[in-house]
């Protein structure tokens, strides 16, 4: 018998993995490190080429030539870097002529902390320290004005290169940083010149055939790294000023020097203003005979700090960088080490664009996972490891939060109920002891008692509702939360165990006064599970209500059951779950506006009386008068239940989306272009053609169903008051002709009946 060789790498290849990677990853450091001279006037050009980019678009786009755009845009800026660079020079230079004079003022202070605090080793020896110096500079200032100049030794060098050497020194220690900011300069001229070029062969050697995603990830990384420098080059260039502004008004000698350092050393992560702050603090105490200039220096560092870091940042910011705060930090760590205090500046746009560049690269998605802001688990994911953790305090944390944020029913079917089709699935795929659900359900048992709202005080308790977990414990804890649910509508309900729906709990049960028994299933075939049930609950009971609940994800809202006499609705979600219950028990009333839709049919009702709207003659004739009058590509009349839920689905049309958001606002709805709006990642609406649109309210009396009129074009536009006069003046007319196609619709339905 032949048997075939397995397929893949074997156990020894997959060993050396691991290894592999650590080995690319040294290599890699290793050459960053030793081509620093290289790479990094290269990245500081390519960052400023992300700054200057703009820039050059804009005097493009007003007539000036490419080569022109560039050099004025590199010029402008080594002048602004020229300029700061000669301001802190000469501000150096100031503060260094005038240090001898603060000696006598840093003495006096030591001599009152020791007076104050009965001295101590530590100021004795600074007080010992600093008259010693003192005593030191003033000795040798008197025995150069009683002795005179110093003779004048004459040492005889070989050849008179000592000059020499002394200019090598001078000119290799200015050459240097000349030559830097030189390579640099060249780099970013042919960067900015070559930019469209650059970036086609990039996206050529990355693409590997994938254009679409190499182009997602390079204008994402660059739109990431744009934005953070724009707003990092604002925030410091306003911290700076702020902050030499206020040391300018408290007497603190040179500050002008101390804001331009601050406006650079806010570009080091965490430490930088720190740093900075420190020398004029310590300045302010040899300045001062007092303490209010010391006290100030720090009142205003600190405003500054919380202001700018809890206030201006995270809206400036917002998520351009997406990277956690530790992430920046071991980055800043990381660059620090290989490239000294460039590093440092340059460690957020380099992490970032590495980050970004890793969503789009297969098999380099860990490095997002790392370091990036974006939770790694989903909401559901979360919970459902809080509960498999027993995790009670960390769960009811994460229920508030997306509670407080979508409400306690959003939660139910967006987080709960996912969370609980992750523990079936571990359980059906082996992947966990089945020992675990019991766990789950005590914990989210917990949870519930602790979110739960309180039930309304004019509880029906002559209302008899059984809420029936239907065949396993996570079954049962669907049934939870049904029955919390129902209670906070006001109706008593009683959750009963799985064992219950067996052959002898039912015989044990007293259901004569049960009025609705809901059957709650989280399986993948609940059906035949479902009408065991409900006919053993029907021989009992023949005139109970009984409500299906099918939660698994294969029978959503649209799919179509098969009929079953012994149920009477099917239910997908908990809060579908709910209104039926409150329905069945006579809460018509109880209803709440924004619920979900009840009846299935109720959307593709108002699809179809949409599109009657559309075949009659006197509507179909208002509407394309409306059109040519306000000079556009169609109106269009459209008709939506009130009581959607508004999902994003494929199944919705984009009028249907867009008449969604006109009723939602209660007002006209203008939009200049779909294609650019919060609405373009529908897919219905891209594929409409839409671009222009605007839409009015129509007033119906139907309670269950809306109206909107509206008009599109294909091109993108402004619609002006006059045409959208136009729009809010046929609202009238057409309302009336819609009811009086709901007359003649209800008509032949009475018609049909008899």
């Amino acid at each position: 018998m032949d048997t075939k060789p397995p397929v893949g790498p074997g156990p020894s290849l997959m060993g050396f993995q691991p290894l592999v990677a650590i080995l690319t990853f040294v290599l890699i450091v290793a050459v960053l490190y030793l081509g620093r001279g290289i790479f990094v006037p290269l990245v500081l050009a390519v960052l400023l080429a992300f700054a200057l980019g703009p820039v050059v678009h804009s005097l493009r786009r007003v007539g000036t030539p490419h080569i022109a755009a560039v050099i004025a845009s590199v010029l402008a800026v080594l002048a602004l870097i020229s300029g700061v660079a000669y301001l802190a020079f000469s501000q150096m230079l100031s503060l260094a002529s005038d240090l001898p004079r603060y000696q006598a003022t840093i003495s006096e202070k030591l001599r009152m902390l020791q007076e104050t605090f009965g001295g101590g080793q530590v100021i004795d020896r600074l007080v010992a320290t600093v008259e010693r110096l003192g005593a030191q500079v003033g000795a040798s200032a008197d025995n150069l004005a009683e002795q005179g100049p110093e003779p004048i030794q004459v040492v005889i060098a070989d050849g008179g290169m000592g000059s020499l050497e002394t200019a090598q020194t001078v000119f290799f220690s200015i050459i240097g940083p000349l030559a830097s900011v030189l390579i640099v300069t060249i780099f970013l001229i042919f960067l900015l010149l070559e930019r469209e070029e650059l970036r086609d062969r990039f996206l050529k050697l990355a693409s590997r055939g994938d254009l679409r995603a190499s182009t997602e990830a390079m204008n994402e990384a660059s739109s990431r790294v744009g934005r953070y420098l724009l707003a990092q080059a604002t925030i410091s260039a306003g911290y700076g000023m702020l902050f030499g502004a206020g040391l300018f008004l408290l007497g603190v000698p040179n500050a002008i020097l101390w804001g331009l350092l601050a406006t650079v050393f806010r570009y080091i992560p965490f430490v930088g203003t720190l740093m900075i702050a420190t020398i004029p603090i310590l300045l302010s105490i040899a300045v001062d005979p007092g303490w209010t200039m010391l006290f100030g220096v720090i009142g205003l560092y600190m405003v500054l700090e919380v202001v700018s870091n809890n206030i201006i940042e995270p809206r400036l910011y917002g998520t351009s960088t997406g990277l956690t705060p530790l992430a920046v930090l071991v980055a800043a760590m990381f660059w620090a080490t290989l490239w000294g205090p460039i590093g440092l500046i340059v460690s957020m746009p380099l992490t970032v664009c590495i980050v970004v560049m890793a969503r789009y690269v297969p098999g380099l998605g860990f490095i997002e996972t790392i370091l990036g802001s974006a939770p790694v688990l989903l909401p559901q994911e979360r919970f459902y490891q809080r509960l498999i953790s027993a995790n009670v305090e960390e769960a009811i944390e994460l229920a508030d939060r997306e509670i407080e944020k979508d409400g306690i029913a959003t939660f139910y079917d967006d987080i709960a109920v996912p969370a609980l089709r992750l523990a079936e699935a571990d359980i059906a795929g082996d992947l966990a002891d089945p020992s675990h659900r019991h766990r789950v359900v005590e914990t989210l048992s917990e949870v519930l008692d602790d979110i739960a709202e309180a039930e309304p005080e004019n509880t029906k308790i002559g209302a008899r509702i059984r809420v029936f977990g239907g065949k396993t414990e996570l079954d049962q804890a669907m049934a939870l939360m049904v029955a919390e649910r129902v209670r906070a509508r006001g109706f008593s309900a009683q959750v009963m165990a799985p064992v219950a729906l067996r052959k002898e709990g039912i015989a044990q049960i007293d259901l004569s006064l049960t009025e609705v028994a809901c059957l709650c299933y989280l399986g993948q075939k609940p059906d035949v599970y479902a009408r065991y049930a409900a006919r053993r609950l029907k021989r009992i009971e023949p005139e109970m209500v009984v409500v299906a609940g099918y939660f698994h994800p294969d029978y959503t809202a649209g799919r179509a059951e098969s009929a079953a006499d012994e149920i009477d609705v099917v239910a997908h979600s908990i809060a579908l779950a709910e209104h039926a219950i409150a329905l069945a028990m006579g809460g018509h009333d109880m209803i709440a506006e924004d619920g979900p839709d009840i009846v299935p049919q109720l959307r593709l009702s108002a699809r179809a009386i949409s599109a009657q709207a559309a075949a009659d003659p006197d509507i179909a004739r208002s509407l394309r008068g409306l059109a040519q009058s306000a000079k556009t590509t169609v109106a269009m009349v459209t008709i939506v239940p009130l009581i959607d839920a508004g999902d994003e689905g494929s199944n919705k049309s984009h009028a249907e989306h867009l008449a969604h958001e006109v009723l939602k606002r209660s007002g006209t709805l203008i939009i200049e272009d779909l294609q650019h709006s919060p609405y373009a990642h529908l897919r219905s609406v891209v594929e409409s053609g839409v671009r222009a649109y605007a839409g009015v309210p129509v007033p119906l009396e139907d309670g269950q169903l809306g109206a909107v009129l509206a008009i599109f074009d294909q091109e993108p536009r402004l619609f002006d008051d006059a045409q959208i006069a136009l729009l809010e003046k046929a609202i009238v007319p057409l309302a009336t002709e819609i009811r009086d196609l709901f007359v003649r619709r209800e008509a032949e339905e009475d018609e049909a009946i008899a």
